[in-house]
């Protein structure tokens, strides 16, 4: 890894020992593995035990829910995937968004004095001025429940299609250490990962950006339209349609976007 540097702070080679000393500090995380390079980052850690943290500098193809892939971010995002156990509570998705906001928000006031604001629209979208930043991915199997975390961090353009939906930290004004955010946001997860459901719910709703709001659902069964009333970790988003109060569980639903590559 020796030469290979980040555009956006220190270099590779200075990441193990950084990140080191910070899972030294968190009961969830017990190793961290940092590669240069890797196709996804969710792939290489569901080899390895739970507590264990995978981060890398480029992703070359991360993948999103429901079979969409995740744009090669060259060196200009920050991917890693955390290892949980494997019956980990069901809100540990919304947890992994919390911490990823409350990162950014740590990082940004030091840089600039000021607190952007960092939404979340259920299920995995991080939105900073109504465009997605990043995203979470949580997949699961027998041994562990591994939680992918995509931030777009220097990226200066997006292709044409997704340019009115996608933004960066840069693109918003901030210029952030991926090695910083990195770090902070292993400890913020490390908190929000064992809080309670009621702390997560409420933590979420003050971020949440559907609730109270008209918005159409890509389901199994079609496109279901309806007012957002609320989210709810253990039955997903509540929708009230014309046809009564509607579930929509994280697994099988998206928010529908027309042509959507989010």
């Amino acid at each position: 890894m020796s030469g290979y540097a980040s555009p956006s702070g220190r270099p590779i080679d200075q990441w193990p020992d950084a990140l080191e000393a910070t899972i030294a500090r968190c009961a969830s995380w017990r190793s961290v593995t940092v590669v240069r390079e890797t196709a996804s980052t969710q792939d290489h850690a569901r080899n390895l035990h739970v507590g264990d943290v995978v981060i890398t500098g480029r992703q070359t193809a991360g993948r999103g829910r429901l079979g969409r892939a995740w744009i090669d971010t060259a060196e200009d995002g920050l991917a890693l995937s955390a290892n949980a156990a494997a019956d980990s509570p069901h809100w540990i998705s919304l947890a992994a968004a919390i911490a990823a906001a409350q990162a950014i928000e740590d990082l940004c006031r030091r840089a600039t004095g000021g607190a952007p604001i960092v939404r979340l629209k259920w299920p995995n979208d991080l939105v900073i001025a109504q465009k997605k930043v990043g995203g979470i991915l949580i997949e699961r199997n027998d041994r562990s429940a591994t939680i992918g975390i995509g931030i777009n961090c220097t990226q200066r353009a997006f292709p044409a299609e997704l340019s009115s939906r996608a933004t960066s930290l840069l693109l918003q004004g901030f210029a952030i250490d991926r090695l910083d955010l990195a770090q902070v946001l292993l400890e913020r997860f490390d908190f929000w990962i064992a809080a309670s459901e009621e702390a997560i719910n409420r933590e979420f709703a003050a971020r949440d950006c559907l609730a109270g709001n008209q918005a159409s659902f890509r389901t199994p069964n079609g496109i279901v339209e309806g007012h957002v009333l609320r989210v709810d970790p253990s039955l997903g988003i509540v929708v009230r349609t014309s046809r009564g109060d509607q579930h929509l569980p994280a697994a099988t639903t998206s928010v529908f976007v027309p042509e959507d590559r989010l």
